[in-house]
């Protein structure tokens, strides 16, 4: 029997069962949505922590941190322990020098005491905090920030996190009752760093005290997360300035930027024999975030089983009742196969229907859902316009996970109608 035959010929069975076949379809359509509800939002927060909260690196960088020990609630750097490897100006130089190394950007920390006053143009009444402070390369901010971001003898150039930015607009101004900024407002907004005395610290690691003109210049995704960035060449400056000559400065990481991504495994090779660690944050939590997004996904899953042998139980008593139609095909030619292709075509057909309503459903409860979300939920940080990411291969991989369980729960009675034996069958006529 040709393939369009057996199509139409499946299509018409199927329309003259049709109520059978939307009762299995039904199930189909359930798990299908359960399918992809769960995968979408899974999918969908995992993209958002990997973006706005952890920060995925491009593939070709990697973060250069000192080596920690996990002690699986916690983790501590070992050089708090051992004598353990620095990152120091003499590690940068070392890993500049890679031939595979196109570029390397120090993130130095200003262990400084030291706090951050004013703000009464925009909150209405002078404020001060606690302040951290980390220095960036210029370069590195350049396509974010521009040249604004230099050392500069007049005021300290500033940039702040989107991040810091987000947690603001987000959780402190609605709960202090304080206007929401944004990174246009804030570029040129002035206040004063106080070096060489904190709340926290008191004057701990600082020679002296002074008071220092400080200017945002701009918003980074590089700037320190609770805390200011300023230009490197600032912050060794300060440093030499405010801090313990004593103390040598250290780097808090290292962002190497390869010249192509096969380069990536063997500077983490030399960085990891170097006695310091890669950054692999984003990595453990993007694999995190897709195991428990599949063992939630075994959810729809489970409900794509039970369809099938939803179907299975329907496919046996139709064929029961069309041993008789079966026998007829047989005895004007129809082979056994064409017989099992015929039943399987009619559990795809129905598989498919069913798939199509379920992804059609997946995608209606994932805007109700977010609708109320944006409704009824208050705003906190990186709230996402939408909670769900459905692309085109989640819903192909539904759809086609919805034929196959409709075609195995087939399976066995497509068989054994198949096995049924004609003369026996066509005695019933």
């Amino acid at each position: 029997m040709s393939p369009p035959k057996l199509l139409r010929l499946a299509l018409i069975e199927v329309l003259a069962h049709r109520t059978r076949g939307t009762i299995a379809a039904i199930g189909i359509a359930l798990g299908v949505t359960v399918l992809l509800v769960i995968a979408g939002l899974g999918l969908g927060t995992r993209d958002v922590v990997l973006k706005e909260v952890v920060r995925e690196l491009p593939v070709d960088t990697i973060e250069v941190i000192p080596r920690t020990l996990n002690l699986g609630l916690f983790e501590i750097g070992t050089s708090a322990l051992l004598d353990a490897t620095p990152i120091d100006v003499e590690a940068l130089n070392r890993f500049a020098s890679l031939d595979s190394v196109a570029a390397a950007y120090p993130k130095l920390e200003v262990n400084l005491p030291m706090g951050a006053q004013g703000g009464a143009r925009f909150f209405g009444r002078r404020l001060y905090t606690d302040l951290f402070m980390t220095g960036l390369p210029p370069e590195l901010l350049a396509e974010e920030v521009g040249e604004n971001f230099r050392d500069n003898p007049d005021f300290l150039p500033v940039v702040i996190s989107d991040q810091l930015l987000e947690i603001y607009n987000s959780s402190v101004a609605p709960s202090l009752r304080l206007p929401r900024l944004t990174a246009h407002t804030l570029e040129g907004f002035e206040f004063e760093i106080v070096f060489g005395r904190s709340l926290m610290l008191g004057n701990r690691g600082a020679k002296q005290t002074g008071v220092e003109r400080a200017r945002i210049v701009g918003v980074s995704r590089y700037a320190m997360r609770l805390g200011v960035s300023v230009p490197l060449q600032t912050a060794q400056r300060l440093l030499t300035k405010y801090g313990d000559p004593d103390v040598a400065p250290t780097y808090r990481s290292i962002l190497l930027r390869a010249r192509s991504p096969a380069e990536v495994p063997a500077i983490t090779d030399a960085v990891r024999a170097a006695g310091l660690a890669v950054d692999e944050t984003a990595e453990r939590t993007s694999n995190i975030l897709g195991a428990a997004t599949a063992l939630a996904s075994l959810v729809g899953l489970l409900v794509l089983v039970l369809a099938a042998l939803n179907i299975a139980h329907s496919f046996f008593a139709a064929l029961s009742e069309q041993r008789r139609e079966l026998a007829v095909l047989r005895a004007v030619g129809a082979t056994r196969l064409d017989l099992v292709l015929l039943v399987l075509s009619q559990a795809a057909i129905v598989g498919l229907s069913g798939g199509v309503i379920g992804a059609l459903g997946a995608h209606l409860c994932a805007l109700l859902i977010d609708w109320a979300a944006a409704m009824w939920l208050p705003d906190f940080p990186f709230m996402p316009d939408s909670f769900f990411l459905l692309p085109g291969w989640l819903n192909a991989a539904a759809l086609v996970a919805a034929v196959i369980a409709a075609v195995l729960g087939a399976l066995w009675p497509a068989l054994r109608a198949a096995q049924a034996s004609l003369v026996a069958s066509l005695s019933e006529v």
